[in-house]
């Protein structure tokens, strides 16, 4: 915990105001900037993508730490944008096409970058001397308690954050009886 305070790191969204609760200094820096702020040493740390992006960048050169989990985005999504004018006036079956290629692509991009993740991790290890790190229980509560903090604090301000949240937090406790029973606790899924 107390690596976090004033470190300074790049980091967006809502994980940056848990690091900023949790005393870190946090900066959004655009992705094309980030190589040379940490060469520079304008950022201590940064939050960018996954092993293959980030070894393609070349992080590997200046950042030798990559902490795991991704706490604040276990995923990324996708999206296309249509103007509404212009979804409207397609037909029933032009947008049906559109929701099935989107499907389509989106499970496609998880598989692909789920696949190539492994071997970008071993290569950054192995060739480039990264270090793959475990974020600790402890640490990993304390993201969890300051993230409640924020959405509480963004609840109180937003009713469309508060909305959201709510019905996040309503399938998260209905999924939660799946999740207890459906996976292998970390450690034994080797």
């Amino acid at each position: 915990m107390d690596d976090l305070k004033g470190l300074k790191i790049r980091y967006y969204g809502l994980g940056g105001k848990v690091l900023q609760k949790l005393g870190a200094s946090v900066t959004l820096i655009p992705g094309g900037e980030i190589f040379a702020a940490l060469e520079k040493n304008a950022i201590d740390a940064t939050e960018f993508s996954m092993p293959a992006i980030d070894k393609k960048l070349g992080f590997y050169k200046i950042a030798k730490m990559n902490y795991f989990p991704g706490w604040h985005q276990q995923s990324t999504l996708f999206e296309l944008l249509i103007n509404k004018d212009t979804w409207n006036g397609m037909s029933q079956s032009q947008q049906m096409l559109l929701e099935i290629i989107c499907k389509a692509a989106t499970a496609d991009a998880f598989a692909f970058t789920e696949s190539i993740q492994a071997a970008a991790m071993a290569e950054n290890v192995e060739k480039h001397g990264v270090q793959n790190k475990y974020y600790s229980k402890e640490l990993l509560a304390a993201f969890e308690n300051a993230w409640f903090e924020v959405a509480e604090d963004l609840s109180t301000i937003s009713p469309f954050f508060k909305e959201a949240w709510e019905d996040l937090s309503a399938f998260r406790a209905e999924y939660a009886v799946w999740a207890k029973h459906a996976f292998l606790p970390r450690g034994l899924d080797k």
